[in-house]
């Protein structure tokens, strides 16, 4: 008995990894071409003058190599081809790659960059990865089907509407998080923490129950930010006022880190920049992402008041109360991405300081 457990424990994994490797063994045919061929974003989303390359096609076992040629794209709603993504425009480009660490000055800058003839979206031969331009910015908006052709050994098919794209407007800004500050004792680096006063309240308008920063694109150039500093009674700090914030034997990030050149003024701080997206992707692997951090002594500092947000209701202020223990300095956060090239005014009101 104990020999013929020992024979059936062998035999029956054996039967196993038979049965399993004659699955395995299964192949698909040598050029078959998938009438299932999709992708994986569907629709996929486009903003208007935003760079942007999709994910391939899947092939749903399709064999390579593959030939993928655009032969339409299509209003959804009436079937029409849309002659402009077939159209050329004009669109600036990086001759050689920017680096954000090296091209500090605007003749590094220039001598990067030129002007190109390119179409609004293209498709990637082998992958089928659709390469939106910043030409899109002259396609309308609105949602489109894009028939492609597909080639491979077994033959060519045709995908009519195989993915939707919607062609929206850009958002020129965007507030990444809340912009708040945090009020400190003159001799010490912990803060004071007043009641809810840090709280996120309104992402979407960058405002919280003691910081609101208002974006305003004034310009189409040059490529600057106007860094604007108000007190709680619109009184304007100088440039110099708002400094970097330490940390250890460093410094936090300010805009400065981001831009390739900055100018102090009796009244703002100017930040000249590159391109957009500003700032450049490469800071949001870094550490901190794209958090600014600024600082303002207490020599600029007359009060501070702090409030309880849960009694923020918009349009309504929170009522506040005066600190008035001691002398404070305070830390100030914001977070902002510009996705639209041009100047804007960053017009950062502490509505709960008093210069």
């Amino acid at each position: 008995m104990k020999t013929m457990k020992l024979t059936i424990k062998i035999i029956i994994p054996a039967v196993l990894l038979a049965l399993l490797a004659a699955l395995g063994c299964k192949k698909v045919t040598v050029g078959f071409l998938s009438d299932n061929i999709r992708y994986s974003a569907n629709p996929l989303t486009v903003s208007q003058g935003v760079f942007l390359i999709s994910n391939g096609i899947i092939s749903d076992d399709s064999t390579p190599p593959f030939k993928i040629t655009l032969l339409d794209v299509r209003h959804k709603e009436t079937g029409l081809r849309e002659a402009a993504f077939f159209k050329q425009y004009d669109v600036a480009v990086w001759k050689t790659a920017y680096n954000p660490l090296t091209d500090t000055t605007l003749e590094l800058i220039n001598a990067k960059r030129g002007m190109e003839k390119k179409q609004p979206m293209t498709v990637l031969e082998k992958s089928g990865q659709f390469l939106f331009t910043q030409a899109t910015d002259s396609v309308p908006t609105g949602e489109y089907l894009i028939d492609l052709q597909i080639e491979n050994p077994n033959g060519t098919k045709t995908y009519t509407g195989i993915c939707s794209v919607i062609i929206k407007p850009v958002q020129q800004f965007e507030y990444v998080n809340v912009p708040y500050f945090l009020a400190l004792p003159v001799n010490s680096e912990d803060a004071i923490r007043f009641p809810y006063d840090d709280q996120w309240v309104d992402e979407s308008k960058g405002q919280s129950t003691n910081v609101r920063l208002t974006i305003t694109k004034v310009a189409n150039t040059p490529n600057q930010i106007v860094l604007k500093v108000l007190d709680k009674n619109g009184a304007v700090f100088p440039g110099a006022a708002l400094e970097r914030r330490p940390s250890g034997n460093d410094y936090l990030k300010t805009l400065s880190t981001f831009a390739y050149k900055t100018t102090v003024t009796d009244t703002a701080v100017l930040y000249d920049y590159a391109q957009t997206r500003f700032p450049d992707v490469y800071w949001d692997s870094q550490s901190n992402g794209l958090n600014c951090y600024y600082r303002i002594y207490d020599k600029w500092i007359a009060s501070v008041d702090y409030a309880d947000a849960k009694s923020w209701n918009p349009p309504n202020l929170p009522k506040y109360q005066t600190y008035t223990d001691q002398p404070v300095k305070i830390n100030i956060r914001f977070n902002t991405k510009l996705n639209v090239p041009g100047k804007y005014i960053y017009e950062l009101k502490l509505m709960a300081t008093k210069k």
